[in-house]
Formats: C-alpha cells, sequence, structure tokens
C-alpha cells in the first residue's frame, strides 16, 4: 500500500453516502464532525476524546440504510423523504409528530394500520436499534475505539431519556455522542434556515434531545462555530482536523476491509440487494485475473463500493415489482453518479470512483449516467460492468426471478458490453461460453483486435509486437479491415469503431433494467 492510509479521509468521504442516504446535503455529516469536536475542545475535553468525538459523529449514521425496507414499507415508498423530514421535528412532541405524519399521508386508517401512536413509536424503535447497530458494527470493522463504536449505538438516545432504543438519559448517554447530536442539530438548521435558526433550534432542544452543557457551548458562539464549519475545501478541512494521533490503515487487508463494509451498508438498502457489491467485486477481481489491462485489486476495491449511490434512491423505486415510471428512471438512473461523486471526494477513492460510476455506461453509448462510449471505458470499468449485470441477473428482483448460469449468459451475451469483459467475465463465473453477436461488417475477432490498434494510431510494427504477430499479418488485416469497414484513413477508421462501439479503451482508470 506504499505510505499508510488515513482512516480519517476515507470515513469522511464515505459519510457522504449517510447524507445522501438521509436527504441531507452532502457534506453534512462532515460539517458537524467539524463543528463537534471543536465543541469539545471548548468544553476542554482532552486529544483522547476529540478523536472519539470526531469519529463518533462522522459515523453517527452511517448505518442508516438499514431500515430503508421497512420504512419504505410503512410510510409510502420514499424512506428519503421521511428520514429528511422526521429529523427536523422533536418526535416526542405530537404537536410535531402528528403533522408529520399528516405529510406523508398517513391518515386515521393508516395509522391503525400501524398499530397507533404505540406502533409507530415501535417501529421507530425498532429501526433505530438496527441503523446503530450497522453503523456499530462497521466502526468495529474499521477497528475504531470501543467509545466510538458505543458513541453510534446511542445516536438516537437523548439527554431527557425520551429517546431510542434504550431510553438512556443525561450521563449515561455516551459523550461522544452528545457532543455529535449538538453538531448535527446546528448545521442541519443551518442548512435549511441559516444560522439564527440553527441557534433557535439548539437552544428550543436543549434539555431535551440535547446535552444542555454543550448546547450552552455553542449558544456561545453559533455564527463563529457555524462558519468554521463551513471551509471552502470541506474534506480537506475534516482530514486536516483529526486529532493526534491519526489513525491509519494498517494494510491492504485492512482497507478493504473497510471498503467491504460500507458497501455491504449500502446494499442495506433493499433486502433485494444483499451482499450484491461484495459479489460484484470479487467476480470482477477473478475475471481481471484473465485481462492483464486490468488490475484485480483496484477493480476489487471499485466493485465493493459500486453502488454506494444507490442509497439516494428512494427504495420503493427499487422495490416497484412493475415498470418505472421516467421521473422515477432519472433518479435510478442518477444512482451511478452519486457513487462517483462521494469517492470523489478523496484523493484515495477517486480513482475507483473513475471506475465504479462508469457500471451501467455501454460501449455503444447507450448506458447511464454520462453515455459514454466504448472509447472512454477502460478496462476496468469494461469488466466491472460486465461482473455487475452477470451477478444481478443471478439475483431475483421484484420484477423478474433470477436466471440460472446459462441464461444469464445469454442476456450477457446480447448486451452492447465490451466483449473481452464478457468473456472474462462468464469464465471466471464458470458460466456458458457466450454466444456473441456478430461483429459489423463481417470483422473477425482478430481483425477487432487490429483495428483497434490502428485506430488508436498504432503503427503495424508497434501492432505486431503489440500482438506477437509478423508484420506481414498485420499488413494483410489492415486491408482487409479497411476494405469491410469502407474507409482508407486512420481517421475514418477510428469514426467506424467508435460508431459501432469498438474503439480501444483508452479512457481514464476508470440498458436493460437489471438492477
Amino acid at each position: 500500500m506504499g505510505n499508510r492510509v488515513g482512516i480519517g479521509g476515507v470515513v469522511a468521504a464515505l459519510s457522504v453516502a449517510s447524507d445522501l442516504t438521509r436527504g441531507h446535503p452532502p457534506g453534512e455529516a462532515m460539517r458537524a464532525c467539524l463543528l463537534a469536536t471543536e465543541l469539545a475542545r471548548r468544553a476542554g475535553r482532552d486529544g483522547l476524546v476529540h478523536g472519539e468525538v470526531y469519529y463518533a459523529t462522522l459515523m453517527r449514521f452511517a448505518g442508516c440504510a438499514a431500515t430503508s425496507h421497512e420504512i419504505a414499507a410503512a410510510f409510502g415508498g420514499d424512506d428519503v423523504v421521511v428520514r429528511a423530514r422526521g429529523d427536523l421535528i422533536d418526535a416526542t412532541q405530537p404537536a410535531e409528530a402528528l403533522p408529520f405524519l399528516a405529510g406523508l399521508g398517513v391518515d386515521a386508517g393508516r395509522l391503525r394500520m400501524l398499530g397507533g401512536p404505540a406502533g409507530v413509536a415501535k417501529l421507530r424503535a425498532e429501526g433505530a436499534r438496527a441503523d446503530c447497530e450497522v453503523g456499530a458494527g462497521l466502526a468495529a470493522r474499521l477497528r475504531l475505539p470501543e467509545a466510538v463504536r458505543r458513541a453510534v449505538l446511542d445516536s438516537f438516545e437523548r439527554f431527557d431519556g425520551c429517546g431510542i432504543p434504550a431510553g438512556r438519559a443525561g450521563a449515561e448517554v455516551a459523550e461522544a455522542s452528545r457532543f455529535a447530536a449538538v453538531g448535527y442539530a446546528a448545521v442541519m438548521f443551518d442548512a435549511v434556515g441559516g444560522g439564527d435558526v440553527a441557534a433557535q433550534a439548539v437552544a428550543r432542544w436543549s434539555g431535551r434531545a440535547l446535552d444542555p452543557a454543550i448546547a450552552a457551548i455553542f449558544a456561545d458562539a453559533p455564527a463563529e462555530l457555524l462558519r468554521a464549519a463551513s471551509p471552502e475545501d470541506l474534506w480537506a478541512a475534516v482530514v486536516d482536523a483529526e486529532p493526534a494521533p491519526r489513525r491509519a490503515f494498517r494494510d491492504d487487508t485492512a482497507l478493504e476491509e473497510a471498503l467491504a463494509g460500507f458497501g455491504d451498508a449500502a446494499d442495506l438498502k433493499s433486502p433485494w440487494f444483499t451482499g450484491h457489491s461484495g459479489g460484484v467485486a470479487r467476480l470482477a477481481r477473478a475475471a481481471a485475473q484473465r485481462l492483464p489491462a486490468a488490475d484485480p485489486a483496484v477493480v476489487y476495491r471499485a466493485g465493493l463500493l459500486h453502488d454506494l449511490g444507490r442509497v439516494a434512491v428512494p427504495s420503493g423505486i427499487w422495490e416497484r415489482p412493475g415498470p418505472l415510471r421516467a421521473e422515477e428512471w432519472e433518479l435510478v438512473r442518477l444512482h451511478p453518479y452519486h457513487t462517483g461523486r462521494v469517492l470523489a471526494r478523496s484523493p484515495v477513492l477517486a480513482p475507483l470512483g473513475l471506475i465504479a460510476s462508469r457500471h451501467h455506461e455501454r460501449t455503444d453509448g447507450s448506458g447511464y449516467p454520462a453515455g459514454v462510449r466504448s472509447a472512454e471505458l477502460d478496462a476496468a470499468a469494461c469488466l466491472l460492468a460486465a461482473a455487475d449485470v452477470l451477478h444481478a441477473l443471478g439475483e431475483a428482483r421484484p420484477h423478474r426471478a433470477a436466471l440460472d448460469r446459462a441464461a444469464a449468459s445469454r442476456v450477457l451475451s446480447g448486451l452492447p458490453l465490451d466483449r473481452d469483459a464478457i468473456r472474462a467475465v462468464l469464465d471466471a463465473a464458470g458460466a456458458p461460453p457466450p454466444s456473441l453477436p456478430p461483429l459489423p461488417a463481417g470483422l473477425t475477432e482478430r481483425e477487432l483486435d487490429v483495428l483497434r490498434q490502428l485506430a488508436a494510431g498504432r503503427t503495424k510494427r508497434e501492432i505486431a509486437a503489440e500482438l506477437v504477430i509478423s508484420p506481414s499479418t498485420v499488413h494483410t488485416h489492415t486491408v482487409h479491415i479497411y476494405g469491410k469497414c469502407g474507409v482508407s484513413t486512420r481517421a475514418g477508421l477510428a469514426m467506424f469503431a467508435m460508431q459501432h462501439g469498438l474503439a480501444a479503451r483508452t479512457g481514464p482508470a476508470a440498458g436493460a433494467r437489471i438492477n
């Protein structure tokens, strides 16, 4: 791994996934981290506590996709909206809770189906327990201190004892969690209404959801603290703010375990996705070992994180058994984009984002979110796309049953994906070999290899060395290729290659409803 990778920078970038799950502005967890850590400093806590507050705040909602399915089922399908609106109210106050439920379309009949107020309270408590258990499990996989894990478990507890799931009160609530609670309340209300609204909300919640002593520290300088939590380069500021000693992954295995944990947590968005990211990652890594152009370790890491962006799409959309409406499709088409934007924040993760964000692109430009063609897709992106399709086809979805390997091989073979990637993925999966459609203009597979090199500007001598064939054989292939494609120049050949999705993969290391 070379220089050891800092845990803080990776967790800070990945915390954006929890912001998206909750329907909050990307970066809210990082802003809350800056504010809560500064509150701990002003409270006179030592460096050890600063570190606990720092990580407990970033990890506070890391597991919040855990109950997306249950929330969507109970409240109309859009778990993202439920979380976003619910975070802004005090659910213990009927004057706030009842209008909140009404705004979600929960009328008297629906409320009875949910078991009345007691039933809703039980759903909240069970959901909080699940979210916290998942987040605490992630903290353990990151080998963070026990105090951080305990603080994450207390993420929905309140100072007044009216929180969930355990009803802890006062000093019984982990100290790091109490600092994180004030940090989140402040930046959350600042985002929706500005500094004055944030100050009023913290004051209103003081002694109820929030520790009054910590709330008082914020009240002493709210504008100053909110400015400090809004730097121009948020990610860099959070990395710089990590208290000493700064934590780092001990080796590549530890880093990959962390990435796997966040990928697993994102898969909790729906029970239909359980194990998908890890399965795709392992398949893509095995396939990459069959193609020298792709680094197996890089493909594996990108695979672990490729569906982080799913958390931004309501679970009711993912779980719809019938056709999606146009506006729902637009949300689905954006999920790889969200993945890329989450990972782009960290220099360590950004190269993975260039690959992961393209797992739904297709060689003919028909994919999403950017509609790029084969020339912009490198071997890693092509492998991940093929692995994602094959693995997904073998999983049941609300709109279709799981396919056996033979049927999945036939479907994969017919999609506009890289032919070499299809072969490698099917071979790695032990699936039947592909039945690929004929190449355009009657080209052979070997002619395709030569065509890609010619279109990329390689000389015949360079092509001969690359493909381990004689220059005279390259010349013969070249004559046939130009004749079949009906062109006479390299530029014309390159245009033909791009038009038919055959261009060489020279992009950065980086369809059907299969999800």
